[in-house]
């Protein structure tokens, strides 16, 4: 295969098949796809992963058979990057490979919150949902320029705005929070995820922590995470003098 090739699907083509094998890794240069999980109901929408997003990086480095199926939504293009591709390219192009890195280190930093947590997922259903986040102060409806957002891809990464997040592979997030000194939100703060059937705040090594609901979780508190256990829940990133304050209204599908 060539280095860095370059695929198109059209809409409703499978990318990849949950089960199937594959070692290689693709990144979404144009269009949308949909991230499905097997169920005893059919299949469930995990994801939507859109341009500039991962998906099938563990065939990089893991030899088990695919965890989902990943089908177009509409035209796509991806890259594709198998391991030799991924050998290569980090002696010849390396900031190609940065939105694998970032996707991997997350993947890693929440395999080891689960852990921490001991997070059980056997005989658990999975179920899907989506995620309206509005501001409640001048700060939160800046950073979401105004308009309520929908979120429909999980995990959802929130964090502080870097100077130059292309280049940097520690800066993974969805929404960057834009701040100055002294910051209370840190480079990679929470993650808004669908765990076990139900919606979590994960914290991602925060200095100052967040409350959910008025719960404090990360920063000094040794707790990691908070469910999402109202249709409507608060959100304040950072400490109680924080001013990135959030409503987030859960709703299944």
């Amino acid at each position: 295969m060539e280095v860095n090739a370059l695929r198109v699907f059209k809409p409703g083509e499978v990318i990849i098949e949950e089960g199937s094998k594959g070692t290689s890794a693709f990144i979404v240069l144009s269009g949308a796809v949909e991230v499905l999980k097997r169920s005893v109901k059919g299949e469930v929408l995990v994801a939507t992963l859109g341009v500039g997003q991962v998906f099938g990086e563990m065939g990089l480095i893991e030899d088990r058979p695919r965890s989902a199926t990943v089908r177009a939504l509409t035209e796509l293009k991806v890259r594709e990057i198998n391991r030799e591709d991924f050998n290569e390219l980090l002696r010849t192009k390396p900031s190609v490979l940065i939105p694998i890195m970032k996707s991997l280190f997350e993947r890693l930093r929440q395999a080891g919150d689960r852990l921490a947590a001991c997070w059980d997922p056997e005989g658990e259903v999975e179920r899907s949902f989506e995620v309206i986040m509005e501001g409640q102060t001048a700060e939160a409806r800046e950073v979401l320029e105004g308009r309520r957002l929908l979120i429909t891809k999980f995990p959802f990464l929130i964090g502080r705005e870097a100077e130059s997040p292309a280049t940097d592979v520690f800066y993974n997030n969805d929404l960057f929070i834009r701040e100055s000194r002294p910051y209370l939100v840190s480079r990679n703060h929470l993650a808004i995820s669908n765990e076990g059937g139900s919606m979590w705040i994960l914290d991602r090594g925060s200095a100052f922590g967040t409350i959910v609901n008025g719960r404090e979780i990360g920063g000094e508190t040794g707790i990691l995470r908070a469910p999402l256990d109202k249709e409507e829940n608060q959100l304040i990133i950072g400490p109680a003098t924080s001013r990135f304050i959030f409503l987030l209204k859960v709703v299944p599908l």
